[in-house]
């Protein structure tokens, strides 16, 4: 068992054998988890992954596939289109003359790409041999990237399911309640938008 798994179990242990917690804990818990979570979300937005591509024919080549070749879905349109903003704002390093062969793709994009280029499909004998020199040249470097954003979302994960936790707890009202409620009527203004005349 995982460290993590053996930490929740014990918890939920310590839980069931002790007093019910405060409620002023479990806000106070709730909040710290929500800020955390919006703070995981911004660094995994901003993250970047390298994916060696060798050269500029197969980086063009998965460029036009996108442009013209690649399935989409009403739930696939939108990751799509952020995969190919992510791949056109590459294309000005891929013509650097001293450029490595290597693309930064933000972490969405990189599950988003590894998508798209296992469901790649085509006809004939050229394009077979384009997607295998593809998956040879750049596959083992998009597995790892896949599996580098995978690993470095898990905690994001992991605050996610303490969120739920914590929410089906507040909702039980297995708690002690030691926090006064707020007993003001919201005025009509806040119920209606007011009409305003000029």
């Amino acid at each position: 068992m995982s460290n993590t798994k053996e930490m929740e179990a014990t918890e939920m242990e310590a839980t069931a054998v002790n007093e019910p917690r405060l409620k002023s804990e479990l806000l106070a818990e709730q909040k710290e988890l929500f800020e955390l979570n919006e703070s995981l979300l911004k660094e995994m937005q901003e993250r970047e992954y390298t994916v060696d591509l060798k050269t500029k024919k197969i980086f063009d080549g998965l460029l036009k596939f996108l442009e013209k070749d690649a399935p989409w879905g009403h739930t696939t349109a939108t990751g799509l289109i952020m995969l190919y903003h992510n791949l056109r704002e590459q294309k000005e390093v891929t013509k650097d003359k001293e450029w490595d062969g290597s693309i930064k793709l933000r972490s969405a994009n990189v599950t988003i790409m590894w998508s798209m280029v296992t469901k790649m499909t085509g006809k004939g004998f050229y394009e077979a041999k384009s997607f295998v020199e593809l998956m040879a040249v750049c596959g083992e470097s998009l597995s790892k990237a896949v599996q580098a954003a995978h690993n470095d979302n898990a905690k994001l994960r992991e605050n996610h399911h303490r969120l739920s936790q914590l929410d089906d707890l507040l909702a039980s009202g297995n708690y002690v309640n030691d926090v006064a409620e707020e007993t003001s009527s919201p005025s009509i203004a806040d119920e209606v938008d007011p009409v305003i005349e000029a």
